[in-house]
């Protein structure tokens, strides 16, 4: 049986993920290489810090099997998902579709096969690859600190994937300021 406070305290973080989950975000997969080992993860933690120096950073949970794997490589990719891509960011998210593998996913090197250390996923609206320049604790999380070492947007600009009370969304036809 739960003691009081154990309730108190479940109500207080569905609560608390219910009210952010009502902060719209793009969806990400996090990517990271090891070795020929290429994981990633789907993530909204993600944002834009600084101009000078380009910085950007992500969220990971410290028990996430990618957390290890990014302190390890000292590097990651952002790959901003299109809305096309609900499927693999489920695949990536731990919700994969029975009948979903991933070995269609296809993924970018730079110029001339040099990846900058971690490839970058096909289709996405724009991917950026970084080197880890700092890690701070963020509770249950670590803040990961990139300086964006390169980046990549689609020339088509697809629609992004959008992440809103607890589903994915899609932007609305665009409307002129009158």
């Amino acid at each position: 049986m739960e003691t009081q406070e154990q309730q108190e305290s479940l109500i207080a973080h569905r609560a608390y993920r219910d009210t952010v989950g009502l902060f719209a975000s793009g969806v990400t997969i996090i990517t990271t290489r090891v070795g020929d080992c290429v994981r990633g993860m789907t993530a909204n933690a993600v944002t834009s810090v600084s101009l000078e120096p380009t910085l950007l950073l992500v969220c990971i949970d410290r028990q996430a099997h990618l957390h290890d794997l990014i302190a390890q490589a000292g590097v990651f990719a952002v790959n901003i998902l299109a809305a096309d891509q609900a499927t693999l960011s489920d695949h990536f998210a731990g919700r994969a579709a029975k009948d979903y593998t991933p070995e269609s996913l296809s993924f970018v090197y730079g110029p001339n096969g040099d990846d900058g250390g971690v490839p970058t996923i096909a289709g996405c609206v724009a991917a950026l690859r970084c080197t880890v320049e700092a890690r701070y604790p963020g509770g249950d999380h670590t803040i990961f600190l990139g300086r964006v070492t390169a980046l990549r947007a689609n020339p088509e600009l697809p629609q992004p994937l959008i992440w809103f009370n607890g589903t994915y969304q899609h932007l609305g036809p665009e409307t002129s300021a009158e």
